[in-house]
Order: structure tokens, then C-alpha cells, then sequence
């Protein structure tokens, strides 16, 4: 088990300022690869370094030279400390295999490449595994420990997806509804629901009648949860989690630890 989990704000333009005053490492979603192919990013502050750098889109990926791409991020990755390049987009299936040499000519640079778990194929062994960790029915280590023994602790990077969630009974739907921070605080307010913690699912829950009566299940994480979440993820020796800092912008520094 890893005494301690690294822990990365998934971080947009706009809040590049605020998350970086957290001392956290960042990934740095500000780049992309524009219409003609070429590398462009957002206005950065000059002071900005270490984390990851984030490629959040990518139009002109069908033109893209890879090998020229990979060089420029290379130079970048040195330039502002970044210690590999995360892709968070999907390219259309007729452009994946640009993807693939990009990766390739990145890894030849040794740089190091994460990638969503529906695209893993496209980086081979050498790439890291981007995978949401978040489940609404069985069991969180479980679902861990599986994720694991797939990718291998050393290539898998959970995100730590916040759970707010609203089921009607009987639940059909896996996803349900998402409720925003607000509506979830004014829907405990309004019905006076005392929350329970699940441990299988590593979450908290509460029930409330509307009424008309149908019955409703809401299932969401607070910090709580999320240590209890990443006491798990400890245990099963993976190394690195992503927190989108829009959803966990509040908690981000307790959770890491500091």
C-alpha cells in the first residue's frame, strides 16, 4: 500500500489562478491541438509549472504532423515542468489512428502519455490509464480492485468523479439525475432527510417522498466519502487520482492530504 496518493486538480483556464494558490499539482487543461494542427494554448501565467499538461480538444488533429506535434510538446513538457500529457478528448474513429502515431512519437520522446480507458489500445503498455471511480451500485473496492488487476496499479489514474445524484423507485437508470451542490443542499433542506453512509458504495444516501408519493433515492459524496474513497484506492497501491476542480475546489487541499 502507498503511504500516499498523488493527487492532481483537473484544471480549465479560468481557474488556473485559484487552483494554483492551492499548491496542488495541476492538469493543466489549457492546450489543444488547433485547426491547422499545431499546438496552441490558453493565456498562462508565466509562473505556472509542474503538473501535467491537459490537451482538451483537438480539431485539427486529421492535420497534425506527429512527429513535429510530439517534438513541440516535448518542448513545452520541459519548459513548464509538466511531467506527461493527458488527452481529454475522443477523436472520431476515423482520426484515431492519428492519435495512435502521436502517442507513439510522444513515447519515443519519453514523454508520458495518459489516455481515457476507451482509448487505451491507442498508447499501448507504455501509456497511463485515465478511469472514472465511481459506481452507483455494488461495491467501490471492489470496483477498484478489478480496474487494477485490468490495467495494473502502475499504469491506472482514477478520477475521482463527485457523485449527486437523484434515482426515482424503482431505479432504471444507472446514471439517474445530476443535481448541482445547490439543489442537493436545498433538497435536504426542504425535506429535513437524514443522510446514511454506504460502504460498499462509499457514498452517502438519503430517501425522501414527493407529493404525489413517489419515492426518490439520492446518492451523493461529500469529504467524507471522498477520504473514505481514496483510503480504498491507498490500499490497493494505485498512485495517482485526478479531482476536477470545479467539483472539488473546497475540499481539494484536505483530501490531499495537507
Amino acid at each position: 500500500m502507498l503511504e500516499k496518493t498523488k493527487v492532481f486538480l483537473a484544471v480549465t483556464a479560468p481557474d488556473a489562478a485559484r487552483a494554483q494558490g492551492t499548491g496542488l499539482p495541476c492538469v493543466c487543461l489549457y492546450y489543444r491541438i488547433g485547426e491547422t494542427g499545431s499546438l496552441q494554448r490558453a493565456q498562462l501565467q508565466l509562473s505556472a509549472r509542474g503538473g501535467l499538461m491537459g490537451l482538451y480538444e483537438a480539431p485539427g488533429l486529421a492535420l497534425c504532423q506527429p512527429e513535429k506535434l510530439a517534438r513541440d510538446i516535448q518542448t513545452e513538457c520541459t519548459r513548464r515542468g509538466f511531467g506527461g500529457v493527458v488527452v481529454d478528448f475522443a477523436p472520431p474513429t476515423e482520426e484515431a489512428f492519428r492519435l495512435e502515431s502521436l502517442c507513439a512519437a510522444l513515447q519515443r520522446l519519453q514523454v508520458r502519455v495518459y489516455l481515457p480507458g476507451e482509448l487505451a489500445h491507442l498508447g499501448g503498455r507504455e501509456s497511463m490509464v485515465i478511469v472514472p471511480a465511481a459506481v452507483s451500485g455494488g461495491s467501490f473496492s471492489e470496483m477498484v480492485d478489478a480496474l487494477c488487476e485490468k490495467y495494473g496499479t502502475q499504469r491506472l489514474c482514477l478520477d475521482l468523479v463527485r457523485c449527486c445524484q437523484d434515482f426515482p423507485m424503482p431505479a432504471y437508470d444507472p446514471d439517474g439525475r445530476r443535481m448541482t451542490a445547490r439543489e442537493l443542499t436545498e433538497l435536504q433542506g426542504k425535506t429535513g432527510a437524514q443522510s446514511f453512509f454506504s460502504r460498499d458504495l462509499c457514498c452517502k444516501y438519503f430517501t425522501y417522498r414527493q407529493e404525489d408519493g413517489a419515492v426518490h433515492f439520492v446518492l451523493f459524496d461529500d469529504a467524507d466519502t471522498a477520504h473514505a474513497k481514496l483510503e480504498h484506492i491507498r490500499r490497493a497501491g494505485v498512485g495517482q487520482v485526478f479531482l476536477l476542480y470545479s467539483e472539488w475546489a473546497k475540499e481539494a487541499r484536505e483530501l490531499a492530504g495537507m
